[in-house]
């Protein structure tokens, strides 16, 4: 379907103004300006410093709210957010979400093959005494719930989320945290058929996993981790292959 002219809009030739106002404010704040926790000058004397509107002024100070760089208290201003975390995550996820792709299962998973080895491998050397019990708890809740596919993925979800903590690093969390989310559905796909493939192997990997940390052996974790994604793709795969074969079939019918 063609489009009438009158429908696309002029492209501008330069930035607007509350953008370039944006930027500078960035700067200012990554040049340490303004720190974390500082109030920023009110929106007059912003407006002035910039030599521009008010106006242009407030809508840079929302634009950079919603990218959770600053906070507006009432009646106290305008304040500098410490990094949010989870507001990356979020972000991250609604753009997975977004996707739309018929392997974006598969392509997730080899995210997960890339990070999350080397996660286990990290947990191994840093992982706290407390944070190695709860792994070992959750690999016993699991082998409790046998019956429960969807208790059985929650556990999962927190198995691998608590080794991206234990890593120290929180980078790790904030990149595998809406992964994870993205692939809630085949988590519980994979818990509801594993089918041929015993669930017993399945609790013998994620107590691979732990032994391997709890030893504080990196190497081993790397090979465990390993072989219980690799485990997960062919999961992953088959079900690719059903979907696949259902469409095809659909397909034929219709002709």
């Amino acid at each position: 379907m063609n489009l009438p002219l009158s429908t696309i809009e002029p492209l501008e030739r330069e930035q607007r103004l509350y953008e370039r106002v944006v930027e500078q404010i960035l700067v200012m704040i990554q040049n340490g300006a303004w720190s974390q926790g500082d109030r920023l000058p009110p929106e007059r004397d912003l407006a002035e410093a910039f030599a521009v509107s008010r106006t242009v002024v407030r809508e840079a100070i929302k634009t950079l709210e919603a990218r959770g760089v600053l906070e507006t208290l009432t009646g106290s201003g305008v304040y500098v957010r410490p990094p949010d975390p989870a507001l990356v995550s979020r972000s991250l996820h609604m753009y997975l979400q977004l996707l739309d792709q018929d392997d974006i299962d598969l392509r997730l998973a080899e995210i997960r093959s890339v990070l999350e080895v080397e996660i286990a491998a990290l947990a191994a050397v840093r992982s706290t005494p407390e944070e190695r019990q709860e792994l070992r708890r959750l690999c016993q809740e699991m082998r409790k719930h046998v019956t429960s596919p969807r208790v059985l993925a929650e556990l999962d979800f927190q198995f691998h989320l608590l080794l991206a903590e234990a890593t120290r690093n929180e980078l790790f969390g904030i990149l595998l945290t809406p992964v994870i989310q993205q692939l809630h559905d085949h988590f519980l796909y994979a818990w509801e058929h594993y089918g041929a493939r015993p669930v017993e192997n399945v609790f013998a990997q994620h107590e691979a996993i732990t032994d391997a940390v709890e030893a504080g052996d990196a190497q081993l974790a790397r090979r465990a981790m390993a072989h219980h994604i690799a485990f997960y793709v062919e999961i992953l795969q088959a079900r690719l292959q059903i979907r696949q074969a259902a469409s095809n079939g659909s397909a034929s019918h219709s002709d």
